[in-house]
């Protein structure tokens, strides 16, 4: 059987992604990245004979963000192996085509809330002010923690692509929201964790400077 999780929820999908896979006890599990496919392994994996002759899942991440040449290979491999389970997630939500690659399968999608893609379509040079009223229904809903984690994926891309954002700016941008999460987590800020990464959303739209002092 084929499982695929995928979505714009990010944060739901891959959390469902990962207790799925954690609520399979004494399986064989090999888990994969679209960065580190090797064809002759995962061959070997899914036509090899299990140590303890148990249960044997092969889980693997943005399958569909394979180079074209490689994705077609695998996905024959992957067709061959009915008595392994596919596991799929993908950062993103697939298109009809793509999810009509492995028929029949179980497939999970995370749709994500229209005010989390209006608060970060309205992250822009010099548009502050929208984005400060949208960013308030953001936390009025409790969408703080996946908007942190949408906003963290789009900005590492953005400084692995393009962004109309300066280069520097953006980085720095994204270092302090790593801060941020890190000292959340660790209980070391003083000031409430919204406020702060408002200022830091304040400080990449506008050519002001904000002194960062409480993290």
């Amino acid at each position: 059987m084929v499982y695929i999780f995928h979505g714009e929820n990010l944060q739901q999908s891959r959390e469902a992604f990962n207790n799925f896979l954690d609520s399979k006890k004494n399986i064989e599990i090999s888990r994969l990245d679209n960065k580190s496919i090797d064809l002759d392994k995962i061959n070997n994996f899914l036509q090899g004979s299990s140590l303890f002759e148990t249960q044997k899942i092969l889980a693997i991440s943005n399958l569909f963000s394979i180079p074209k040449i490689n994705l077609d290979k695998l996905i024959k491999i992957l067709h061959t192996s009915s008595d392994i389970d596919i596991v799929i997630w993908q950062d993103k939500k697939l298109s009809a085509t793509q999810l009509k690659t492995f028929s029949p399968a179980k497939i999970e999608y995370f749709h994500l809330d229209n005010r989390i893609f209006l608060c970060i379509n309205s992250i822009k040079p010099n548009n502050y002010n929208y984005f400060h009223q949208i960013y308030q229904e953001i936390l009025k809903n409790e969408l703080y923690d996946l908007f942190l984690y949408l906003l963290k994926t789009i900005l590492r891309k953005q400084i692995q692509t393009f962004s109309k954002f300066n280069s520097e700016k953006l980085k720095q941008a994204y270092i302090k929201l790593i801060e941020l999460e890190y000292h959340t987590k660790t209980g070391k800020i003083s000031s409430p964790k919204e406020i702060i990464l408002e200022k830091i959303i304040y400080d990449l739209v506008t050519t002001t400077k904000v002194v960062y002092n409480n993290i």
